[in-house]
């Protein structure tokens, strides 16, 4: 770990002293500061990686004074500390931005835990974000409550070997989370292998994650390696798991469990060091209860799960994604296109049923089509030509049954505006063509009614 330029917000001398002491015998450089202004001036001259701040500092409270320090330096690993937890400051501070919420006094063992969190916050955010190929592999984006515990998974988990199982909708950013995972891990400069288990049927996927052997079986022309063998000492990212056959995963569980590969057609097992992170867009408790999925694989790949909200759940994540996405489009066409405010919450009351992948799909035919080089609200209405007005706001509260009925309605509305056109309505979707006929089976909708494509 490189040492961390900290600084400690606190109006007990004592405290201050504490965990100068601690960051200091680690090697880190450290100010404390008793008055929040001098802390604040400081920032405002020097770098700093990591900000701790008590919760009660006089008039002065200090989610506010993170706040501004974390306006001077974005990218500042910031902490809360207090004496008195409650679940109103810890959701505040979440909300207003600090990263982590800790409870004084505090133990030795829990500031070099900070410290070390501190250190893989610092190499994530280093990632430039200048280029558009860079841009296209950016970091998460979020500062919800949500996806602030998404991030400290991702930190928590990636320096291990332990297998993650990753769920949510279809179009939350199951891979991203994967990527951080392996960028973040200690098998970085090795491959990261993402692969996508409901494109293949059992025969074909077997033979790309296991390999085969010359004359295995018809038009097995020659020795193929596979996925696995190629990936070993990095990161296997398995999507759609639960898309594969049960056959199939008693073959993957034993890869696991023995470290081995045995290619198809071949007898001799090959040793492999690969890590495995897999990801569902299904309820697993479900398909465990109806035997769809093996119990004992299921535990295999679920040492660790990370949950990732729909972006209905984290609303207030669309303006920054909006942001980055306009920003990603503009680099990559050499253009300046903006958005109005008034635009901006419009698409924030929308309902998103192909969730992050469906806004970034949606911001890019406005930002295409936006005639001034601003992106209106009248752009928005004309593009999307919504159903009743109320929908959206009614679906952020709306029980399930009636989020897969406004779901059904966007879907069958889309292939309206397509002329039946499937390729096109999944695109504007933002979603695979392989996976609005999955939706379509899901929701009732008859595909060939309008069949034009």
């Amino acid at each position: 770990m490189q040492p961390l330029r900290v600084v400690v917000v606190d109006d007990e001398p004592s405290a201050c002293a504490f965990l100068q002491a601690v960051f200091t015998a680690e090697g880190h450089e450290c100010h404390t500061f008793l008055r929040p202004e001098e802390a604040e001036q400081h920032l405002a001259a020097n770098e700093a990686d990591l900000a701790m701040v008590d919760v009660y500092l006089g008039a002065i409270n200090g989610i506010d004074l993170l706040q501004r320090l974390r306006g001077l330096q974005p990218n500042l690993y910031s902490v809360i500390m207090t004496a008195h937890v409650s679940v109103e400051t810890a959701a505040r501070s979440l909300s207003e931005g600090a990263v982590d919420y800790v409870s004084k006094p505090l133990t030795i063992e829990q500031v070099k835990a900070i410290a070390a969190r501190a250190d893989r916050f610092r190499l994530q955010n280093q990632q430039p974000v200048a280029t558009p190929d860079q841009l296209q592999d950016s970091a998460i984006v979020g500062r919800s409550p949500k996806m602030l515990e998404v991030y400290k998974s991702i930190g928590r988990v990636a320096a291990s070997n332990l297998n993650v199982l990753i769920t949510g909708a279809s179009g939350t950013g199951k891979e991203l989370v994967a990527r951080a995972i392996h960028q973040h891990s200690k098998r970085a400069q090795q491959p990261f292998t993402p692969v996508n288990c409901g494109s293949f049927t059992e025969t074909i996927l077997e033979s790309e994650l296991f390999g085969h052997e010359k004359g295995a079986f018809t038009g097995a022309g020659g020795t193929h390696k596979g996925l696995v063998e190629a990936t070993d000492g990095g990161t296997l990212f398995l999507d759609e798991i639960t898309e594969t056959t049960l056959s199939f995963q008693v073959k993957l569980l034993r890869v696991i469990q023995e470290q081995q590969v045995r290619r198809v057609g071949s007898s001799k097992y090959i040793p492999v060091n690969v890590r495995i992170l897999a990801a569902s867009n299904r309820d697993m408790s479900q398909l465990l209860k109806e035997g769809q999925f093996r119990e004992d694989l299921y535990y295999r790949l679920s040492v660790v799960t990370i949950h990732l909200p729909a972006l209905n759940e984290r609303r207030e994540d669309i303006p920054l994604l909006v942001n980055q996405f306009l920003q990603r489009f503009n680099a990559q066409n050499q253009l300046n296109v903006d958005i109005e405010p008034a635009a901006v919450k419009h698409l924030q009351a929308m309902p998103w049923p192909g969730n992050v992948r469906e806004l970034e799909n949606t911001i890019n035919r406005l930002a295409i089509f936006a005639p001034t080089g601003k992106i209106t609200l009248a752009d928005i209405e004309a593009e999307v030509q919504r159903a009743p007005e109320d929908s959206a706001a009614a679906a952020a509260a709306t029980p399930p049954d009636r989020l897969l009925e406004l779901e059904r309605e966007h879907i069958v509305r889309i292939l309206k505006q397509t002329g039946g056109n499937r390729s096109e309505a999944a695109r504007r979707l933002g979603i695979e063509r392989k996976t609005l006929y999955k939706k379509a089976l899901r929701l009732g909708i008859d595909l060939h009614s309008t069949d034009k494509s």
